[in-house]
Order: C-alpha cells, then sequence, then structure tokens
C-alpha cells in the first residue's frame, strides 16, 4: 500500500481527527515503534539505525481532547527528528515525505494496522 491509498483507507473505515485521542495517538507510536524495528532487523529499511523519536511528538487537540494536528517524527544516527506521520491542521495525513518506498512501507504498515485498531474501537462503542 502507498501513501494515498493509507490515506483512503483511513477515510473508508469512516475515521476523522474527531475519533482520535491522545491515547490513540501513543498506540499509533507504539506500533510504529514494532513496525521499524521488524524493517531494522530484516534490513528492509536503507539503514539499521532508524527508530521513532520518543522524545518528540507534537500536538494539539479540542477541549473535547480530540485530535487538531500531530507530527511524529523518527531518528537515526545522521539525522534526528525527520517527519514519520502528520496529521495536518487541514486533514491531510502526510507520510515521511522525505523517504524512499524502503523507508516508508513500515510506517504504512504500522498506520494500517492502527486504522484497523482505531475502526474496532469505533465498532465496540457503537
Amino acid at each position: 500500500m502507498n501513501s494515498e491509498e493509507a490515506r483512503d483507507y483511513f477515510i473508508q473505515k469512516g475515521l476523522s481527527y474527531d475519533d482520535i485521542t491522545e491515547g490513540d495517538v501513543c498506540v499509533l507510536v507504539i506500533l510504529l515503534n514494532k513496525h521499524v524495528k521488524q524493517a531494522v532487523k530484516a534490513h528492509t529499511m536503507s539503514v539499521d539505525t532508524m527508530r521513532m523519536s520518543r522524545q518528540k511528538i507534537k500536538s494539539k487537540y479540542k477541549t473535547n481532547g480530540t485530535l487538531k494536528s500531530c507530527y511524529l517524527y523518527i531518528n537515526s544516527h545522521y539525522f534526528t527528528q525527520r517527519e514519520a506521520i502528520s496529521f495536518n491542521p487541514d486533514n491531510f495525513i502526510g507520510f515521511v515525505g522525505w523517504a524512499d518506498s524502503g523507508n516508508t512501507q513500515p510506517l504504512i504498515d504500522a498506520f494500517i494496522e492502527w486504522v484497523d485498531y482505531m475502526s474496532e474501537q469505533l465498532e465496540q462503542i457503537s
């Protein structure tokens, strides 16, 4: 799946920023860590030092606790805090725009797993 298909999948599952809380972002970070570590171990990323930034998550929430915007970052031995996934204020979801497909795929895979998780959570509430 590519970035555009991942964005479409989010919409097809009926999700919006109004469904995302800080706890949901934490779940996404955990899944991103899992997928990046697996890709590093399998040597499918361009370098074996990629890891999610634990120090940097830039997010804003509405007064009801739902997401306005969020920026998650990734690090390596030769850079710090490059954008991994962004939930922009205009509802555009960005995926590692600086990276090639080998570095992008683990993040998209984590996002898709997270979308499925979020969709299941919404179904349980309904």
